[in-house]
């Protein structure tokens, strides 16, 4: 009976060591990650086009009314208090999910009904590639070709370029998740104050 105690007890403290070693690990991983994120690209060297801020407040519920968006897809501006995760979609992503998405960091590669099915498969089969940062879905607002959308900023395509699109995907997702990260900036050219020209 005694030594069944001991060895309960050995193990017990064996586990809790481990348990407190694995943690500390996983505290400067995260620690150790934090301090070697790379800077920021130069804004030449980010894919897409820069688009205006157009606000980031979350309406009360979805489908209340809000500000027409400025940019189709949209990249800033009101959006639902709900999140999409990122994956596959068939069926679209209302707007207002569309916007959550990119500001918590991630990208939309979406496609007009016009977009041939093979090609659909191979949108698909990239944003499958990148599980973490892509939500690939429909878009018949679109009318032809293809977008590709991260938090202000965009890229359209008339048909498929998968270097365009890879080059997106791995480049915009995380420069922007609730605010500009690791010295990115939206590289819009610095307004003058008001009524200066």
């Amino acid at each position: 009976m005694k030594s069944a105690r001991k060895w309960g007890l050995l193990v017990s403290v064996i586990v809790t060591g481990l348990s407190v070693l694995t943690m500390s690990g996983l505290a400067f991983g995260v620690l150790l990650g934090s301090f070697t994120d790379k800077p920021a690209l130069a804004c030449d060297q980010v894919p897409g086009t820069p688009q205006p801020f157009e606000g980031k407040r979350h309406i009360p519920y979805d489908g209340a009314p809000h500000d027409p968006y400025r940019s189709m897809p949209p990249t800033s501006g009101p959006h639902s208090p709900r999140v999409v995760p990122p994956g596959i979609y068939r069926k679209p992503v209302a707007e207002e999910l569309q916007v959550h998405v990119l500001e918590h960091g991630h990208v939309l590669l979406q496609y007009a009904p016009d977009v041939p099915a093979d090609v659909v498969d191979d949108l698909e089969r990239i944003g499958r590639q990148y599980p973490r940062d892509v939500v690939v879905a429909p878009y018949p607002k679109l009318g032809h070709g293809i977008a590709l959308s991260g938090w202000q900023r965009s890229e359209r395509l008339d048909s498929l370029d998968e270097d365009a699109v890879v080059a997106f995907v791995t480049l915009v997702p995380g420069r922007y998740n609730h605010q500009w990260r690791d010295g990115a900036t939206d590289c819009l050219p610095p307004h003058p104050p008001d009524g200066e020209n």
